[in-house]
């Protein structure tokens, strides 16, 4: 049974803190104080955005969105040309001002998919006082991956809601800015109207596939995708080979098998093992109407996000460390749960900062991948309780 435990420390917490508004203040404050330090420090520490901002353009130009300019930024834009069309509204603002946006947007979106879960306000700071540092470490980097995850919780939701439309859209439109969010496409086993969900994911993907048709021909926009699926495989192939990977070290399960065991199986084959793991949970249909066996399911699938993911990086670990918070405050409170969050919170959330030693850093925690032990390790325990408790079908979540 998964009892809902309230923390002896919450009579310690400032009452402001508890209302709503005190966490949606949490994350836009930290959201506007990194995009401060951002716009001082100047184009350079926030390149992925200058990535973003400047994708518009060469979409609206005929220009190969995915080849290097090194004159305008540094790396390459590896998003949809569709997500090059998303970002336009913001282009018309003066540069310093679409980071600011940008960051605080990230930082309102994580709020809201928090506040929309049917937890309670505790529950709910919890999550952020826990996710923070790691939150703004994925604004400092100027990331998607908070409004992916963020998105991913959207569609949850709006399934919870039965709104079936909406939750199709979130997926897609997460998908088309990250490729890995389609795995959260399979929240949809858990729900009615499943063939009126697959007709809407039809729909919305059949629009955002078609929408830089507004601004090109479609020689130029097949041109775009197909230069997209190119680099795609492409980086996919380095990762597997080992030459001129993007990611030296992944933070995944691939990554944490080839530096600790030395085992470098295909991506591919971890992948539809991890995956088979993921949807094993769904055949326990008798729990589809428990919450507590829904949100883990949800954490689950955005621990998956990264933890399968052949080019995962620190700086979008965001996604994995949300799915975590939300099994810490659905989980019951055991010396298990205390573990598994304390090893979560130094090796995945603090030992890529400066508060970690830099020696440590430097020789075991980069090149052994010891971001991704924790969060591994944890899924596999969701996977486990998953398939083996006896969810109680009493338990609600308090709002």
């Amino acid at each position: 049974m998964l009892i809902k435990e309230e923390s002896k420390i919450h009579k310690y917490i400032p009452a402001f803190l508890l209302k709503d508004s005190g966490t949606l203040w949490i994350f836009l404050l930290a959201s506007f104080g990194v995009a401060i330090q951002l716009t001082v420090r100047g184009p350079a520490a926030y390149n992925n955005y200058i990535i973003f901002e400047s994708s518009f353009s060469h979409l609206i130009n005929d220009q190969n969105l995915y080849r290097n300019y090194w004159d305008e930024y540094n790396d390459l834009y590896l998003y949809s040309p569709t997500f090059a069309l998303l970002i336009a509204p913001l282009t018309l603002l003066p540069l310093w001002l679409q980071v600011i946006i940008w960051c605080c947007l990230n930082g309102f979106c994580v709020y809201y998919a928090i506040k929309l879960l049917p937890l309670s306000n505790k529950q709910r700071l919890g999550m952020c006082l826990f996710m923070l540092i790691e939150y703004i470490n994925a604004s400092q980097n100027v990331q998607v991956a908070p409004m992916v995850a963020a998105f991913i919780i959207f569609a949850f939701v709006f399934f919870e809601r039965d709104k079936i439309f909406l939750a199709a859209f979130f997926i897609v439109l997460a998908t088309f800015i990250k490729v890995y969010a389609i795995v959260a496409v399979i929240l949809f086993l858990l729900y009615p109207n499943k063939l009126r969900f697959i007709l809407y994911i039809i729909f919305w993907a059949a629009l955002f596939l078609l929408a830089p048709l507004l601004v090109n021909t479609p020689h130029q926009v097949m041109f775009q995708y197909h230069q997209w699926i190119g680099l795609t495989l492409s980086i996919h192939q380095g990762e597997e080979t080992g030459v001129n990977p993007n990611i030296a070290i992944p933070l995944s399960v691939m990554g944490w098998l080839k530096t600790w065991f030395n085992l470098n199986p295909p991506s591919i084959y971890i992948q539809l093992a991890g995956t088979a793991l993921l949807c094993l949970p769904f055949l326990r249909k008798q729990y589809y109407k428990n919450i507590n066996f829904k949100l883990f399911i949800l954490a689950s699938i955005l621990i998956w996000a990264m933890i399968f993911n052949h080019i995962a990086e620190s700086a979008s670990y965001i996604v994995a460390i949300i799915g975590v918070t939300i099994w810490m405050v659905t989980d019951k409170k055991d010396t298990l749960t205390l573990t598994l969050a304390i090893l979560v919170f130094i090796l995945s959330i603090v030992s890529p900062t400066s508060l970690f030693p830099h020696y440590v850093k430097i020789h075991y925690v980069i090149p052994y991948a010891v971001k991704a032990f924790p969060c591994i390790l944890l899924w596999f325990v969701i996977i486990y309780k998953l398939l083996f408790t006896k969810f109680d079908s009493s338990v609600v979540i308090k709002s």
